[in-house]
């Protein structure tokens, strides 16, 4: 057993101790909210989650690899089957992918944790030398973690990042063609308009989120892009979901349409704090317990949400009593499609979905 702080110890020492020894283990690292764990097998990197954080099916969403219906689809699959199955191995058992996309999209997921581990200076670190009998990753496929470790650390000390704002809205103003570009550029590039804020552009790009902004800072400096003067509204959008999994397929479809999201997972008495926000809509599961419409109802009697437009995901008409029960609210079916649940949420605050 290793273990200590990440004040004394940096994480990239931990690293240095477990690629070297060449050991197989899983590394854990907590910080406030947040747990990690790294899952080594002879000093390579298997696989990397982080809660709250990154989830794979968000990645293969962003990668354009699955759709968020057919991440659902996984999802599904994994509760009626075997709620252990990693959702990898379960999407290329399903044939929706294929092990060589998968590899991709597990090296971006492990690629996105280590880029918010990176930043964590008062986490405690433990790392268990075990064999690790589970694998995430198709056989024979393992990450260089030194290699991981500094390419993320690059991306981390360029201070660009932390010139851009989410809420920050830019423009093309000069010849891209003219400029050395930053890897991504084009990719980022292809989603600025105007009227997109960073959030959104990076919710669209196969980038982590940091390294889009640093793109639009290098961007900003080499003169193609330009700073929007005037500040950009993003309504507040909140989601309530008992699944990680599904928190961020939401979370990643709500901002593509332009809005601010806040996760909202125990019940109305956390509300109050975020009903001052003025939110303009609520999407929430049908898994919540005990009942979603007793939490619909309480939702109602909260100040500053007894007229917001609601949402819940995974109810079925069931008639007029079920209507009745709903308590000012509107349904969708689960697997709920993206382009659906923006429609409908666009309708809402009362914009057009471009």
């Amino acid at each position: 057993m290793i273990a200590g702080s990440l004040r004394n110890v940096p994480l990239a020492d931990v690293f240095q101790i477990v690629v070297s020894g060449r050991k197989s283990g899983v590394l854990e690292v907590d910080m406030d909210e947040c747990h990690a764990r790294i899952y080594f097998d002879s000093g390579t990197i298997q696989y990397a989650s982080l809660t709250p954080g990154v989830h794979l099916g968000e990645v293969l969403v962003r990668m354009d690899l699955l759709t968020a219906r057919e991440v659902q689809t996984i999802l599904a699959a994994q509760a009626e089957e075997n709620a252990g199955a990693p959702l990898g191995h379960t999407a290329v058992r399903l044939g929706l992918l294929d092990d060589g996309d998968l590899a991709l999209a597990l090296e971006r997921q492990i690629t996105e944790v280590m880029a918010e581990l990176i930043g964590w200076r008062d986490g405690e670190f433990a790392f268990s030398e075990r064999d690790v009998l589970r694998t995430y990753v198709p056989t024979g496929h393992h990450v260089d973690a030194m290699m991981i470790l500094l390419e993320v650390a690059g991306h981390f000390q360029d201070e660009g990042a932390d010139r851009v704002g989410p809420s920050a809205v830019f423009e093309r103003v000069g010849d891209p063609t003219a400029v050395p570009l930053p890897d991504g550029a084009w990719e980022v590039l292809r989603h600025v308009d105007g009227k997109r804020s960073a959030r959104v552009v990076a919710s669209e790009v196969d980038l982590p989120t940091r390294q889009a902004f640093r793109v639009l800072a290098s961007l900003e400096e080499s003169g193609v892009l330009a700073r929007v003067p005037f500040p950009l509204e993003e309504p507040l959008v909140l989601l309530a979901s008992p699944s990680r999994a599904l928190q961020r397929l939401l979370r990643l479809t709500v901002e593509r349409v332009g809005a601010r999201v806040a996760i909202v997972e125990d019940g109305p008495s956390t509300l109050e704090s975020v009903a001052a926000e003025r939110p303009k809509a609520i999407v929430a599961d049908a898994l919540l317990q005990p009942d979603v419409w007793s939490t619909v109802r309480s939702l109602r009697q909260v100040d500053g949400l007894a007229h917001v437009p609601l949402l819940v995901l995974g109810a079925g008409e069931g008639g007029v009593l079920a209507r009745w029960r709903r308590g000012r609210s509107d349904t969708m079916q689960k697997p709920f499609d993206e382009l659906e649940l923006q429609q409908w949420l666009m309708r809402r605050l009362g914009r057009a979905l471009t």
